[in-house]
């Protein structure tokens, strides 16, 4: 593994003497792809990056990422994607310009490469009476990749140029900030060095770097620079899995949603390898009037050379709308695929709801599946939804009747298995 932070013109010096690996590949943000063809490998490839993300001050809360790009799970090497940003405004701190993202997957012989970069041509800081900060030249790159002798992670940082001008004073040039050591410029803000990550494993590998982070005094905004980050993982045959499961999840009638999966299982790309993976939580709230007890989600998944199968399945003990008005247990939601060659199968088999009451009056499904408790809510059982390459579950839905309209879903449980190419 490796990680540097340098400035922009040693950059260029190592690039020149053979030294500097990433730069060859680096030189271009053209969008053009890394190769002619994408090829399928056995290997998952994901990448991301973007240019600021600020928290904290005038910011919006939920406030995007700038010029975000990424690639999802593939094995496909011979990807290229790009996305810029001429110029960002950072609410009570400044503004970014010409931010770039760029990821990408290779291959060459038996070397395969995830990549990401991103570069920051000048971020300003103009909130502050005392004078403004102007950081040149910020890039950041992340390569994650497999050779002969394994997996590895490697990360670059650079900074151009810092300068603080004072108001009404010439322009003060400043150092570049080392580990340990930020760069302070009293009252105005200061400038850190961001996190880099390396994750290596005798199956998997992450690059993940922010050059800097930069805090400005006046507004209380930090501003995360220049984020790339690369993953690869080994063990993909035959398919390349996709899915989630989560024992409840809230929206409102706008669809727009007001509780997040709870207790939430994402399904590796390549699987699990055979293993089972859980997670549970105690109770959940999706609902100021609703709470769900002993929640549990639960997912296994393998392959061979021609073969993947897979399951993932989220329980509910049991469930209370308003105290009595509607109690349900034995919540359990599954979705069930298994890819042979061209031929998949999906199904819900294991997906069930237990014993319902109102009030105390114990209640039955009619053959609609779809059952109403006037005033209450209507509870509709084993919605499915199948798609060409996998299956949608939720164990039992429920709409509130009390005039918000909100939907509960309890047991969901989503899996879809992709054909690898090899």
């Amino acid at each position: 593994m490796r990680s540097r932070l340098i400035a922009s013109s040693t950059i260029l010096a190592l690039a020149a003497a053979g030294t500097f690996a990433l730069a060859p590949a680096v030189a271009s943000s053209s969008g053009t792809r890394a190769s002619a063809k994408p090829v399928a490998t056995h290997f998952a490839l994901q990448g991301s990056g973007f240019g600021t993300r600020a928290r904290g001050g005038q910011v919006p809360a939920g406030s995007d990422s700038s010029a975000f790009q990424y690639i999802g799970c593939t094995n496909k090497a011979g990807l290229d994607r790009e996305n810029h940003q001429a110029e960002e405004t950072i609410p009570g701190a400044g503004t970014a310009s010409q931010v770039k993202t760029r990821v990408w997957t290779t291959t060459q012989g038996d070397d395969v490469s995830s990549w990401a970069r991103n570069s920051i041509k000048k971020l300003v800081l103009a909130d502050n009476p005392l004078g403004t900060v102007e950081i040149n030249g910020i890039t950041s790159v992340s390569h994650a990749f497999h050779d002969d002798k394994g997996f590895h992670s490697e990360t670059t940082a650079s900074i151009g140029s810092i300068f603080f001008t004072p108001a009404g004073g010439e322009p003060q040039e400043q150092d570049i900030p080392t580990p340990g050591q930020p760069v302070e410029i009293p009252g105005v803000a200061t400038i850190t060095v961001g996190r880099s990550v390396h994750k290596t494993t005798g199956s998997s590998a992450v690059a993940a770097s922010d050059v800097v982070d930069v805090d400005s005094t006046m507004s209380g905004t930090r501003i995360r620079t220049a984020h790339s980050r690369a993953v690869i993982q080994g063990g993909i045959k035959s398919g390349i899995f996709a899915g989630f499961a989560s024992g409840t999840q809230g929206e409102g009638a706008d669809g727009n949603v007001t509780s997040g999966h709870s207790p939430y299982l994402v399904m590796p790309c390549q699987g699990t390898g055979g293993k089972i993976r859980t997670r549970t939580i105690a109770s959940a709230t999706p609902d100021d009037n609703a709470l769900a007890h002993g929640l549990k989600t639960t997912e296994k998944s393998q392959q061979t050379g021609d073969s993947a199968s897979g399951f993932v399945m989220a329980q509910v003990a049991g469930f209370s709308l308003g105290g009595d008005q509607l109690t349900v247990d034995g919540i359990i939601g599954r979705a069930n695929v298994e890819r042979n060659g061209n031929k998949l199968t999906k199904d819900s088999k294991g997906t069930t709801v237990g014993t319902i009451s109102a009030n105390g009056e114990p209640q039955t499904f009619p053959d609609t599946d779809t059952l109403e408790i006037p005033g209450v809510a209507k509870l509709e059982r084993n919605v499915v939804k199948k798609f060409k390459r996998g299956i949608y579950v939720i164990a039992l839905r429920v709409t509130l009747l009390d005039g918000s309209g909100a939907v509960l879903n309890l047991g969901e449980a989503k899996l879809k298995i992709k054909p690898s190419g090899n």
